[in-house]
């Protein structure tokens, strides 16, 4: 980002390349939509675009790429009064060797948690996804959305604790292994 900072053109197309599937995969579980994640995404690029020549690195790249989708997401979602929905959500990847029954529940399993992530705040689904789909640190989550860490502790605690409330009839007798579940 320094480089398209400084000038040069291909550094930005290094970066829409290496990042463009990370930044579709989030939109796509913010939004609900495929279509309006490419949109999303590619709005999210438009505006990294624009911002480029003024960047200063104060955190890492991703955490700042990340915070203009949520935030062009969240915008989105307030225009439209609308929650969270993963109306066209894809099946998850499944490991080889599955009998179709296993692969039956496995898809079933991940169908209703991407209901219950749809029925969470929407910064407690942004908190929970940036952790667990993207691996952000709560510092870093805290960045993208603009909250303290401490913030982000309570956004990913509650949201897990609602998560497992909703799918505690599908659980594991742990309730804290709702991560394993996750698509």
């Amino acid at each position: 980002m320094q480089a398209f900072a400084a000038g040069d053109e291909e550094a930005f197309v290094t970066l829409y390349r290496t990042y463009r599937d990370r930044v579709f995969n989030y939109t796509r579980r913010l939004l609900g939509s495929t279509a309006e994640a490419e949109e999303a995404t590619q709005e999210t690029f438009l505006k990294l675009y624009a911002t480029g020549r003024r960047y200063q690195p104060r955190s890492r790249f991703s955490t700042f790429l990340f915070r203009i989708a949520t935030n062009h997401c969240f915008h989105l979602l307030e225009r439209k009064e609308r929650r969270l929905v993963d109306r066209d959500a894809e099946a998850a990847e499944l490991p080889l060797g599955l009998r179709p029954d296993q692969e039956a529940a496995r898809h079933a399993l991940g169908e209703r948690l991407r209901a219950a992530l749809a029925k969470l705040p929407e910064r407690q689904a942004a908190a929970i996804m940036l952790a667990h789909y993207e691996g952000m640190s709560y510092r870093e989550i805290g960045a993208a959305l603009g909250v303290s860490e401490g913030a982000v502790k309570s956004l990913v605690f509650r949201g897990r604790e609602l998560l497992v409330d909703e799918l505690r009839d599908v659980l594991p007798s742990k309730e804290n292994e709702v991560s394993h579940a996750m698509p």
